[in-house]
């Protein structure tokens, strides 16, 4: 077993103090900032613990059970999905939590006479429109048999809130046979409001995306390569571009615009250490894939702007380390935490926990609530048997930022 730690290293010779005091634990969140699994929360929600007080909402070891988590800006709680059968005796698998503390609040409802189906799970992804809408997406290992990809909306994340179903795949036009099936909902993201909302979700086996557009009456339109088997169904977008095979099946995000789309993933052919960068326009997506993230097994990501600059968060979900890159120059990815030599430095985990495999990749990282007068925002990461952690992220000063550009960091002009 390896030591829990959400490592952050500084570069060779370089002060550890200038990376620590850009990334520190959000001390109220759990215990020092750590939802850790199993562990109870005072207050937690009814039905949510078992007979011996363990909290049943983040699992342990070999469960595989928690790999959606998301922010809703409206209210400032975390959605957190769950397939822990267990919880549903006195409660539902769909849990809201204080971003604060961690708590377990509620649950949103779960009527089984909708939220049903799905080939791999009925439930998996979640995410939360700007305006606080919450959508949970099932996971399917073909998009083309049964219930297909279904998404499932709540209009906030309050406990008497009726749910609906917002989309499903078996409303667009039908996919060719054979070939690969295109597994979808391990990746998801949502951006905008209203008639503004969009997501995003990843196929896997398959290349692209599909994105969802639209609140009351919403259109689905994958995106994928010429070379797609099987057919993608009539009026599909492509992927042009440097290696328009696209990389979106496990970690994937809105960068800054709904037209903007990046992913990530941690195995297979493709260089792996590659971030992907993707733009739409129209019924075209131009595709860039570039060197530039820190290690081949990151995939899970989120992009914010915070104080005038551009960041995207990652986790590599082997050891449990969070990667924070500037990216105000998106062709040239810059590490605030440079990953020279071992392991050393910052660690948000008690010594006496251990990292539990997560093999997989699983889980969410998400940026919170941002506060661009202090040049702050709260990072989410969720890592599947390894529970929350919940973070402060001070943007580095040009000062320190100069200091990380010897581990080759591009200092950014700060903006109020």
């Amino acid at each position: 077993m390896k030591l829990f730690a959400l490592v952050l290293v500084a570069s060779a010779g370089l002060a550890s103090s200038a990376s620590a005091q850009s990334l520190v634990p959000l001390s109220t969140f759990g215990v020092n900032g750590w939802r850790a699994p199993g562990v109870a929360v005072a207050g937690d929600a009814l039905g949510t613990t078992d007979g011996l007080g363990n909290y049943l909402g983040l699992n342990g070891a070999g469960s595989n059970t928690e790999r959606g988590l998301a922010y809703n800006r409206a209210t400032g709680n975390l959605i957190l999905v769950t397939r822990n059968g267990a919880i549903t005796a006195g409660a539902t698998q769909i849990r809201v939590l204080d971003g604060t503390t961690g708590q377990d609040l509620r649950g949103l409802q779960q009527p089984g006479s909708l939220i049903t189906g799905g080939s791999i799970f009925a439930i998996n992804q979640v995410g939360v429109s700007d305006s606080g809408q919450v959508f949970v997406a099932n996971a399917v290992s073909d998009i083309r048999t049964g219930t297909g990809f279904r998404v499932y909306t709540w209009g906030n994340d309050s406990a008497s809130t009726t749910p609906t179903l917002h989309f499903s795949s078996t409303s667009m036009p039908a996919w060719g046979t054979g070939g690969t099936a295109p597994r979808i909902g391990d990746s998801f993201d949502v951006i905008g409001s209203g008639a503004n909302t969009r997501i995003v979700a990843g196929f896997s086996g398959n290349q692209g995306y599909l994105t969802i557009t639209g609140d009351t009456a919403p259109t689905g339109r994958v995106f994928t390569n010429a070379a797609s088997n099987p057919t993608a169904p009539a009026g599909s977008g492509t992927l042009t571009g440097t290696n328009a095979n696209g990389r979106f099946s496990q970690g994937l995000t809105f960068a800054g615009n709904g037209d903007t789309i990046w992913g990530k993933i941690t195995a297979g052919t493709a260089a792996t250490a590659h971030l992907v960068r993707n733009q739409i326009t129209g019924g075209t997506a131009n595709t860039i894939q570039q060197a530039g993230l820190a290690s081949a097994s990151e995939s899970r990501m989120d992009f914010a702007t915070i104080d005038g600059q551009n960041f995207l968060a990652t986790l590599e979900a082997n050891t449990g380390r969070v990667f924070i890159y500037n990216v105000n120059n998106p062709a040239a990815p810059q590490s605030v935490f440079t990953f020279a030599g071992s392991p050393t430095g910052f660690s948000a985990i008690p010594g006496t926990a251990t990292y539990n495999s997560n093999g997989n990749a699983t889980g969410s990282v998400q940026w919170g609530a941002i506060n661009n007068s202090l040049a702050q925002a709260t990072l989410y990461v969720l890592s599947s048997n390894n529970g929350i952690q919940a973070f402060t992220f001070t943007v580095p000063t040009p000062g320190a930022m100069a200091l990380l550009g010897l581990g080759g960091l591009v200092a950014g002009r700060r903006r109020r």
